[in-house]
């Protein structure tokens, strides 16, 4: 094994509204930066595990990070939740052990462990203190490695999960956007929930989780970053004997079709109640993660939240715009509230907004300001070393490359007003988008039918 080399992260994170960013450099180089960059150490394991340290003395704990590069995007077709399933069974046997022996060893080593299943990743955190760290490596490697996947555990996870989806599922919020998900991304993945349906759980099987643990979890497509007061050599040491043997194989491409563009305007309407207020959620496909023109569209999307924003508190509408870059073409929505009957002119007036966005530059002022605040959130976002660890482990998922972050105030800094404009006309769809309002449809339905045709739904 040979020794790990030191490197620099050298900048820092893209904004977003609900947007990440990360990366850092191999290289070293005169280039300056804004931002107060932490030192990382890394090295590789021979199935290609990529190890980062980052090292902290004196802090008295640590925290170690396992991201698997692959997500909720690749569950099998008509089995959504299939990889938030998975995740969620390796804390229920591996290496030998029962779940009960899981959770005592965690809990008798003073350490805690987290999973979380995004998109694109899944990812393993387990946090104590330093002296925890080599029983915090041999549960990871045997929850990652040898899974047991116990049938037994597995239906009872089932039962659990579906009687948790039938409450979540029948709030009215995840009703309005998960429609507009649906609507958008049609057959597509980002058309289901990532955590599944009370059908689509209940259809899975064992060899399913067999065939996704097997496919994804592979050494070679992930990596693993640990924090805190921990040296490298150990890192390496613990990291070869408890996870060296984890396979490694070939990694699975996003190769899915794109959703079917949408030739109008769409109008649902969940019919609801009568009620003193409504929501609606303005949704379309939105961008890439990896995308050549992604600063420009981070810029746009900056100034069309301010934008809104000023809207919204003049209007006493509660207006949220999210914007997700994922490794595929993620969504952009717009959730607006109101009193029903405000809702149809706060809905105009957001799309007169994109409208407005694709059809004239912005102002230098607004650009040199929309550049300022991202300049300014990655400074602040690399205060934090969890923060750190999202930007490295990006870099490495959405394959940024080793300069990203040396070049990034740079390129934020290098867009122009008709770069901006041309991020507006590509990614704002306001002639195209799908608009879901939760509401009274004897209400809404004539006004909302100058928006576009009209859907409605019980």
């Amino acid at each position: 094994m040979r020794k790990m080399t030191r490197l620099v992260v050298l900048t820092g994170l893209a904004l977003s509204l609900c947007l990440n960013g990360s990366a850092f450099s191999g290289k070293g180089g005169s280039q300056t930066t804004p931002f107060v960059l932490p030192i990382l150490k890394r090295d590789s394991l021979l199935n290609g595990l990529q190890l980062i340290v980052m090292e902290k003395r004196g802090a008295g704990t640590v925290s170690v990070r396992l991201r698997i590069n692959s997500g909720a995007m690749f569950d099998l077709a008509g089995k959504g939740g299939l990889a938030d399933i998975t995740a969620g069974m390796l804390l229920r046997g591996g290496g030998g052990w029962t779940a009960k022996d899981m959770r005592e060893n965690a809990s008798q080593s003073g350490f805690s462990v987290n999973i979380t299943v995004g998109w694109d990743s899944t990812d393993i955190t387990l946090s104590g203190p330093s002296y925890a760290l080599e029983s915090m490596f041999d549960l990871l490697g045997r929850i990652v490695v040898t899974p047991t996947f116990d049938q037994k555990e597995f239906d009872s996870m089932k039962a659990e999960r579906i009687e948790a989806l039938k409450v979540e599922q029948g709030h009215q919020a995840f009703r309005l956007t998960s429609r507009a998900m649906e609507s958008v991304f049609g057959a597509h993945p980002y058309g289901r929930p990532p955590r599944g349906t009370a059908d689509s759980i209940s259809k899975m099987t064992r060899a399913d989780l067999l065939y996704y643990h097997s496919r994804f979890y592979l050494a070679n497509n992930s990596e693993l970053i640990i924090t805190g007061e921990v040296g490298p050599e150990e890192v390496t040491r613990f990291a070869r004997g408890k996870l060296g043997a984890w396979k490694k194989g070939d990694k699975v491409p996003a190769t899915f079709r794109p959703p079917d563009p949408s030739t109008a305007r769409r109008v649902i309407i969940l019919d609801q109640a009568e009620s003193p207020a409504a929501e609606a959620v303005i949704a379309q496909v939105g961008v890439s993660r990896r995308g050549e023109d992604y600063f420009a569209a981070m810029i746009l999307a900056e100034v069309f939240k301010n934008r809104i924003a000023k809207y919204a508190k003049s209007s006493g509408a509660v207006i949220e715009a999210c914007i997700e870059p994922r490794f595929l073409q993620g969504p952009f929505w717009v959730k607006v509230s109101s009193p029903a009957e405000d809702l149809t002119r706060s809905i105009e007036a957001v799309l007169a907004e994109m409208t407005s966005l694709q059809s004239r530059q912005l102002s230098l002022e607004e650009l040199e300001w929309a550049r300022s605040q991202i300049i300014a959130a990655q400074a602040e976002r690399l205060q934090s070393a969890e923060s750190v660890v999202d930007i490295v482990l990006d870099i490495e998922l959405y394959g940024l490359g080793r300069d990203y972050l040396v070049t990034f105030a740079d390129r934020v800094n290098a867009v122009t007003q008709a770069d901006v404009l041309r991020a507006a006309q590509s990614y704002l769809k306001p002639q195209q988008a799908t608009v879901v309002v939760r509401g009274s449809a004897s209400r809404f339905d004539s006004m909302l039918k100058r928006l576009g045709a009209v859907t409605v739904l019980p």
